[in-house]
């Protein structure tokens, strides 16, 4: 297939999302004063999925994710938080958090820059989205960044894809690929949009879903071969 432009997903496609993500809740525990021992990412990593799956099902709005993820995680501590105030200061642990880049990364987009358009298409809010991408050289990479916050719609909607569709209004929809880690959110949404997808399954993942990839991966470098 000969495509034109590359939707990259941002976090755990192109970065180490669960780094960053580590780093974040540690600094929330601590400027709430859980002691280590209490510690319990696994426990609010499996809160926080489920409340932006409900999201993307819209079942409950974004500001009831970023509020009531933190109150949740708290309640498993006996401690009653302003889920708001927790959310500020886990996304400013999130935004200081280095980059790690996931490996093969930045060879990949060096190889693809010259080719392709290239599009980085992130859910999150826009705030901490520049602030960890300004980190990043991402910029002599890509041509345009499309964060869901600026956007108004997150994947997998098709209103998110319209805007993408809108800056790049040369091209077919045959000639778009999207690429991400996630099912949900990156390949069903390449889906309602009408593109092919490639799915990122670089944590080898069983796919439990009815949702079908166009392609699969498990290293970055297989990108090459599908696009050649």
């Amino acid at each position: 297939m000969s495509y034109k432009v590359i939707l990259f997903d941002f976090d755990d496609t192109l970065v180490d999302f669960d780094d960053a993500e580590v780093k974040a809740y540690d600094h929330l525990m601590a400027v709430y004063q859980v002691p280590k021992a209490l510690h319990n990412y696994k426990a609010f990593k499996k809160i926080n999925q489920a409340h932006w799956e409900a999201f993307q099902r819209g079942e409950i709005t974004k500001q009831e994710v970023l509020c009531h993820r933190f109150i949740e995680t708290f309640s498993t501590y006996q401690m009653e938080v302003d889920g708001y105030e927790a959310d500020v200061t886990f996304r400013d642990g999130l935004a200081l958090a280095p980059i790690k880049w996931l490996e093969g990364i930045e060879k990949v987009l060096d190889d693809l820059k010259s080719k392709y358009k290239i599009a980085i298409v992130t859910n999150g809010v826009t705030d901490t989205q520049k602030r960890r991408i300004a980190q990043t050289d991402l910029k002599t990479f890509v041509d345009s960044i499309f964060i869901s916050d600026e956007i108004g719609a997150q994947k997998p909607r098709v209103e998110f894809f319209d805007a993408v569709f809108n800056v790049f209004d040369q091209y077919e929809k045959n000639d778009f690929l999207i690429v991400g880690d996630s099912l949900t959110s990156d390949i069903q949404g390449g889906i309602n949009a009408g593109i092919d997808t490639c799915w990122y399954n670089h944590r080898q993942l069983h796919n439990k879903t009815a949702i079908k990839p166009t392609y699969t991966i498990q290293h970055i470098q297989d990108l090459i071969q599908i696009l050649r």
